[in-house]
């Protein structure tokens, strides 16, 4: 090969290697521009929108799914609790590590490569068949924390002789994105959840109730708000002791969250006292779902001290404002009001015998009224 036949050959060599390094640095770029946003997510619902639906999208793939280790189901419940439900199959729940051990039989390294049936089977349900994958563990402080994984139409896209760094970078930030955002909403979910009951709190319904009317001003729909009070409940304690009180109130929280909308927003206000806000609720309508709940709480038994039984009852007032017939309000005088006509007449059903449910609608005093009458609406409210 004389000196001229050599030039060119290092040419091209120096082409070809240009080349691959302009390519790698377009597929570093596309990483680091998905791996951006993963850290920029602030919640769970968010992280799991950009693994499951926009990673497939952003990396061309015909498949994505994700397996998350869970073993005190405290994960499950979690999500459970912020309505994260919706992904299907391809977001498995796993007890232990074991169910990876065909992935990562010796240690946790990223894999690639095609699978065999029953593998691709339960990695990628109902995905048909995988030509090539890509199976990232992810780890946080050596331990096996669930695994992530992308399929591709292509039998050359994931082959077991390429480079897995940009993959194995990949994994590293999915790993730390989902044990910052877990945590966050547990974080979240223990300063609105009343801890005996696992109902929202007053804190969380506070926040709940100020959204809801700038809603149903806006909308012009009618919002209903009901106090829920345990009927003797000093008796229970008295007779029981405070442990079967505290019983009570975790059964009668549960009963009564069973009846509700999905829309409805349920919260321990204080003591015995439970608060719900129906949105887009006429007071009819309202009605019949808080006998509902009296009824409910009226066919409880509950075991306490071993034989003895608890048989609760509830009284209830509601009172719903329509902000259609009234236009647009002071909404703070409204939340006001509402609170303390609710309040109002569950006091009167405590009066009237107790076990049953009175109602009123709400109306905001006009402005002509007196400023007696405003302030006296905002002290029942904040008793």
């Amino acid at each position: 090969m004389n000196l001229e036949q050599e030039n060119k050959r290092l040419q091209g060599t120096v082409k070809l290697l240009l080349r691959r390094i302009e390519q790698n640095h377009g597929i570093q770029q596309h990483f680091h521009a998905f791996e951006f946003k993963l850290l920029a997510c602030q919640c769970l619902r968010d992280l799991l929108d950009l693994l499951l639906v926009e990673a497939q999208r952003h990396f061309n793939l015909s498949a994505v799914s994700l397996v998350i280790i869970d073993s005190d189901y405290s994960i499950r419940e979690l999500m459970e609790q912020l309505d994260l439900t919706d992904y299907g199959s391809c977001l498995q729940m796993r007890n232990g590590v074991d169910f990876l051990a065909t992935l990562y039989p010796q240690q946790s390294e990223v894999t690639l490569g095609d699978m065999d049936v029953l593998t691709a089977g339960r990695i990628f349900p109902g995905s048909g068949r995988v030509v090539s994958s890509a199976c990232m563990p992810l780890v946080r402080q050596d331990k096996l924390v669930g695994s992530l994984h992308f399929a591709s139409d292509s039998t050359e896209r994931f082959q077991p002789d390429m480079a897995t760094d940009f993959l194995s970078h990949l994994a590293s930030i999915v790993s730390l994105c989902l044990e910052n955002c877990i945590g966050r909403e547990h974080l979240s979910r223990q300063g609105k959840v009343d801890m005996l009951t696992q109902v929202n709190n007053r804190r969380s319904f506070e926040a709940e109730l100020e959204r809801e009317l700038e809603r149903a001003q806006r909308n012009q729909e009618p919002l209903s708000c009901m106090f829920v009070d345990v009927d003797h409940f000093k008796q229970i304690n008295d007779q029981f002791g405070h442990q079967a009180g505290d019983l009570v109130l975790k059964h009668l929280a549960y009963e009564v969250s069973l009846q509700l909308r999905k829309t409805d927003f349920l919260a321990r206000y204080g003591g015995e006292e439970f608060v719900v806000l129906a949105p887009r609720c006429p007071q009819a309508h309202a009605e019949r779902l808080a006998e509902r709940i009296r009824v409910a709480v009226e066919e409880m038994a509950i075991d306490v001290c071993g034989s003895k039984k608890v048989r609760p009852t509830v009284s209830v007032g509601l009172a719903t404002w329509c902000p259609k017939q009234q236009g647009r309000c002071d909404l703070q005088l409204v939340g006001h009001g509402l609170l303390a006509s609710a309040d109002e007449v569950m006091y009167q059903a405590k009066r009237g015998g107790r076990n049953q449910v009175l109602s009123q609608r709400y109306e905001l005093l006009q402005p002509s009224a007196s400023s007696n009458e405003v302030d006296s609406a905002s002290a029942k409210a904040s008793r």
